[in-house]
């Protein structure tokens, strides 16, 4: 059912460093994604910071980014020093890079969450590309809706292309996401292709006039009804996606009950 994209722990190597400047990123994974071996070789490297271990990795993936979590978490050792060091400067949050074969960035993206994995593989798509899936962890050990959000994108040249979607309603293009959370969550259909995605998600009635007239800052009435959103998104055969929604109100849905039947999709 889970569509994380939870992958092995890779050695860390380093990313950069200058005399006298702390390293402040290591090579979390590298994966070759096109022409290996060749001049036109290029790979995706994930960093994240170069503070964190294998064992503050492990407590952070799904749950709470906090220090105060992580580094009292069974398994992990910190100093004084690294403790000193995460209050003086938060995790950083993690890069995802193009890299040539003479080890050159050529594209870069600062991506919104500390931890974060690519797919071990490419999924086909219609139209002959070949997508790869980006998990960023921005789980915070808790709430109904921070979890994992996934990308999806493609290597053209010297260049890391995300994948849109134009949303069939309201003509807006975005990129697109997906996410894993306690009230959301995804499939891929077929599993291993990147041709259809169905999307269940489960939030307060944001229409309900009560909602509408809330003051920033205000609390949710807490009898406010729930909805459940039945997402489709489609590949278009161009290298972007069709979005179509249908809601549902009062009802709810979360991630202890079934996936939702297809027939419960627009399209």
């Amino acid at each position: 059912m889970s569509r994380l994209l939870v992958l092995p722990l890779l050695s860390l190597s380093l990313a950069a460093c200058s005399p006298g400047k702390p390293i402040e990123y290591v090579v979390h994974q590298s994966t070759i994604v096109a022409d290996a071996g060749k001049p036109s070789e290029r790979r995706i490297e994930i960093l994240e910071d170069a503070r964190l271990t294998p064992a503050m990795r492990e407590a952070m993936w799904g749950g709470s980014k906090d220090p105060a979590d992580f580094l009292s978490a069974p398994g992990v050792t910190a100093d004084a020093a690294l403790k000193k060091s995460f209050a003086e400067t938060e995790t950083r949050h993690a890069l995802i890079r193009l890299i040539d074969l003479d080890g050159k960035a050529l594209a870069e993206r600062r991506l919104d969450c500390e931890l974060a994995a690519t797919s071990d593989h490419p999924l086909p798509q219609t139209g002959g590309r070949q997508v790869w899936a980006l998990g960023n962890d921005c789980s915070t050990g808790e709430g109904l809706y921070a979890g994992l959000i996934t990308h999806f994108f493609t290597v053209e040249g010297d260049k890391i292309v995300w994948q849109h979607y134009v949303d069939k309603t309201t003509g807006e293009d975005e990129e697109l996401t997906v996410v894993q959370a306690a009230r959301i969550t995804w499939h891929l259909m077929p599993k291993d292709h990147a041709d259809e995605i169905l999307e269940v998600s489960s939030h307060p009635d944001f229409t309900d006039p009560r909602f509408q007239k809330l003051k920033p800052g205000e609390e949710l009435p807490t009898d406010l009804p729930d909805v459940v959103d039945y997402i489709h998104y489609r590949a278009d055969g161009q290298g972007g996606w069709i979005r179509q929604q249908r809601t549902a109100k009062n009802t709810t849905w979360d991630i202890r009950q079934d996936f939702p039947a297809i027939s419960a999709f627009p399209g």
